[in-house]
């Protein structure tokens, strides 16, 4: 009886990915968040907005797991905006949607194996945390549910909709959420500053993620999942456009005037260049890509050299204007960090065990997060803790059955995953839902892309 239920399951799964694919919801979805998200903003309401999570609430209802993981992926680049108010605070959009998924998750699939090694990690991943609620007041606590929410969402989606998950579906999604987070960001730009290029060290381009450092960690990912679907192209129009949208994505990057955007692009495009030129016979697509990024830009420099080399002054004088001034190189990151680290090392229990994730940067008494992965890890879990997420992690990555995880796995296929791993050490993660989506859509791009 089981094993009919799971073959019925199984089948509507396959039924429900290939429908999808082929019908027009996704056109649709694309169409109502933007209208909703950029309407809102051009009619300073939140009508559409309320209207907006209705909408997103009848579709993770009725639409596939693999669909509902795309849909939650598009809402990333705009974490700033979709925001609900629901007894005077402030609910995410996202959080809510994650608990919806994950119910509807747990009730279609209840009757599905896990190998209980498997269900034992993040089980005690979890419970180590929840360990933690003893030090948390009641809203730290309803945190604490939420992210909960999000670990086990990712967990066992990876799991149970492995044969029916769609990259290019999730590709796609995510990066028209960044497009519909830059345009929200170039409008609430024109309507606070009157100018895109009136920006400075402190007045940072952040689209609809609400802080800059995110919104570029977003434009890099999306930058580089872009190859996935230029892998795939046989359309001339398509290999001509998707060029266009790659520099336009920088260009906007650049804006942020994020450093680590700027170190980790150039780097990555570096290894890129030197991949095709190494796989010259394998990178025919790749090569006609260089050539029209190549070609774009030779035409923006011509046009609008003066607000490019301005940009890019600027971008660079984050790194000159301080080099003799630590705290102000690293944003008092410094700073931060040495606190928590005498907050630790005055507390050998803390050490070991940590406090806890939710709100930790408040009741450690810093009040301002750790901006660093590494240090965050030890910070709420301790060195026990730390150790407890590394086996996590690998769980995770263990079980999106990349085929040639360390060897012989293509450099494309993990740029994602370096781009959120590399920002990760200058902004909080751990601490986010979002994260946990993030990580698991970068490890699923290194084993989609090898199956290119």
């Amino acid at each position: 009886m089981m094993q009919s239920i799971n073959d019925i399951g199984s089948v509507i799964l396959r039924e429900n990915r290939y429908v999808e694919n082929k019908s027009y919801f996704y056109s649709i979805d694309v169409i109502v968040a933007g209208a909703c998200i950029l309407g809102g903003k051009l009619l300073h309401s939140n009508f559409l907005l309320y209207m907006l999570v209705a909408y997103l609430v009848i579709r993770i209802l009725y639409s596939s797991l693999a669909y509902n993981f795309a849909l939650l992926l598009l809402l990333i680049p705009n974490l700033g905006i979709m925001q609900i108010s629901v007894g005077g605070s402030s609910v995410p959009v996202l959080n809510m949607l994650i608990c919806l998924s994950l119910v509807k998750l747990a009730l279609s699939f209840r009757n599905i194996k896990i190998k209980k090694t498997y269900i034992f990690v993040i089980g005690f991943f979890l419970a180590y945390e929840w360990g933690h609620a003893v030090y948390y007041n009641l809203n730290s606590i309803f945190l604490l549910f939420s992210w909960s929410a999000a670990v086990l969402f990712v967990s066992l989606y990876l799991v149970l909709i492995d044969e029916t998950y769609n990259h290019q579906i999730a590709v796609k999604h995510f990066i028209v959420g960044v497009f519909i987070s830059t345009f929200y960001g170039v409008l609430d730009f024109l309507d606070r500053y009157g100018s895109l290029v009136n920006y400075n060290a402190t007045i940072r381009f952040h689209g609809g993620a609400g802080d800059a450092n995110y919104y570029s960690m977003y434009i890099m990912i999306a930058m580089f999942c872009m190859l996935y679907i230029i892998s795939r192209e046989t359309n001339k129009i398509g290999r001509m456009v998707y060029p266009f949208l790659f520099l336009l994505l920088m260009a906007f990057g650049v804006l942020s005037l994020s450093r680590m955007f700027l170190l980790v692009v150039t780097f990555l495009c570096f290894l890129l260049v030197l991949k095709v030129v190494f796989t010259v016979r394998k990178s025919k697509r790749l090569i006609t890509f260089i050539m029209f990024i190549v070609t774009y830009l030779s035409i923006f420099i011509v046009y609008y050299s003066k607000d490019i080399m301005s940009a890019i002054g600027l971008l660079f004088s984050r790194f000159t204007d301080f080099i003799d001034d630590p705290a102000a190189l690293t944003s008092n990151r410094n700073i931060i960090a040495e606190q928590y680290l005498e907050l630790m090392s005055s507390d050998y229990i803390h050490l070991i065990f940590g406090i806890g994730i939710q709100d930790y940067h408040i009741r450690s008494g810093v009040l301002l997060e750790t901006h660093n992965l590494l240090l965050e890890l030890f910070v709420v879990w301790g060195i026990v803790g730390f150790f407890v997420f590394l086996v996590f992690i690998l769980t995770i990555f263990k079980n999106t059955k990349p085929s040639k995880i360390f060897f012989g796995t293509s450099l494309i296929g993990w740029l994602p995953l370096l781009c959120i791993g590399v920002s990760f050490l200058s902004i909080n993660a751990m601490s986010n839902e979002s994260s946990f989506l993030l990580l698991l859509f970068a490890m699923k791009n290194i084993y989609e892309y090898e199956r290119i």
